[in-house]
């Protein structure tokens, strides 16, 4: 191979958002991890859906080797780089994409599109928020199906990501072609014609860049905007029912009536002489008023996630603690069991001490405070 070849291959535009498309994507998986942290991730993910759809049109109007056309997708072209790569360490490199970058540029732009498509779904249908929440009422029940494919392609695409990566150093190590500057400087060590951006590209292209950027950090810094605001709003229990607020928060934290299933919650206010081991000693009119208002609200009637998610589970068993519940220990089963006994929280049922707003109806991932200080006794 002729060292001495060096064509200008990838334009600045193209750096950049390949260089903001490697850092976002990684910075969604690793916030993907803290429950606290979905209005970033979803901010973020953005900024990827941006720099992917930049990639189509990009592949349509921008430079030479940037555009699909250039790309090399025959299968024999395929074949024939691998066994080229393995049989002769310095051999020619042509500019633009290989065969095997070519596919890899393809799928994981698609891929990545989907994975976006689906998590910005799962946002407005899960959790009631963003552009999608209207459709939270009517499609909840498919939430799992989306759950699951947004992991799955989010990790296929990391295990890409990683065969890309390692397919790079190869390059750059062991048939020494520099490969990993030439996504830096833009210059490839190949034998090919440079290319030339007009000012029309530049213009666009910079454009639409600043703009996803500029819509990723509004979504995240400005409360209850178009791309993150729920749909379901802090309620006044102590308004709606006076009844239910004062008995039910006498002694211990209120809980949402849309925690409980209306068996469990009917279940519980027939036992109400053994109450958790109290005789909570209520009028039984005071009871049936009370019990009227929890099944009218319970989980049977609501769409939220942790809602549908425990009515899914007890609907038909009438247990009414949560803390039981195979949800309930899946969702916190990464917590230390210290957390629950120090001074703050105290035990498992003082919902109030992580989830902001939580007597309110609030159970949102953002505003889970985890973990509590502990402060010594």
């Amino acid at each position: 191979m002729n060292n001495n070849y060096r064509t200008y291959v990838w334009s600045f535009l193209g750096r950049i958002s390949h260089w903001l498309l490697v850092i976002s994507l990684f910075s969604c998986f690793i916030t993907s991890f803290y429950e606290e942290l979905l209005t970033l991730h979803v901010s973020i993910g953005i900024v990827v859906f941006g720099m992917l759809m930049m990639k189509i049109v990009w592949g349509v109007i921008g430079p030479k080797y940037a555009r699909w056309s250039d790309f090399k997708f025959a299968l024999k072209d395929l074949k024939f780089y691998f066994v080229e790569k393995i049989r002769n360490r310095y051999r020619t490199i042509q500019p633009g994409h290989n065969p095997a970058s070519s596919w890899f540029a393809f799928l994981v732009t698609w891929f990545g599109i989907i994975c976006c498509t689906s998590g910005f779904l799962l946002y407005g249908i899960q959790e009631g928020n963003g552009i999608f929440s209207s459709l939270n009422e009517k499609y909840i029940s498919k939430s799992e199906i989306l759950d699951s494919t947004h992991i799955f392609l989010a990790y296929l695409l990391l295990v890409m990501i990683f065969a890309h990566v390692s397919g790079v150093l190869i390059e750059q190590f062991y048939h020494k072609t520099n490969m990993v500057m030439a996504m830096v400087s833009g210059y490839k060590k190949a034998k090919g014609e440079d290319i030339t951006t007009t000012f029309r590209m530049k213009l666009l292209g910079s454009l639409y860049i600043i703009g996803v950027l500029i819509i990723a950090v509004y979504s995240y810094c400005t409360p209850n905007n178009m791309f993150t605001k729920s749909k379901f709003e802090k309620i006044s229990y102590k308004e709606l029912d006076y009844d239910f607020y004062f008995e039910c928060s006498d002694c211990h934290n209120l809980f949402p009536p849309f925690l409980l299933p209306a068996n469990s919650w009917t279940e519980l206010m027939k036992n109400q002489h053994e109450h958790f081991e109290e005789d909570l000693e209520l009028d039984e009119s005071l009871v049936k008023k009370i019990n009227s208002y929890l099944v009218t609200n319970s989980a049977d009637k609501s769409t939220k996630e942790s809602a549908y998610n425990l009515n899914r589970e007890i609907n038909n068993s009438k247990l009414y603690t949560i803390t039981k519940t195979n949800y309930w220990k899946q969702i916190h089963k990464d917590i230390p069991e210290k957390i629950f006994e120090n001074d703050i929280v105290e035990k498992k049922s003082n919902c109030v001490a992580c989830h902001k707003g939580f007597e309110q109806g609030i159970i949102f991932d953002i505003n889970i405070t985890y973990p509590p200080k502990v402060t010594k006794k």
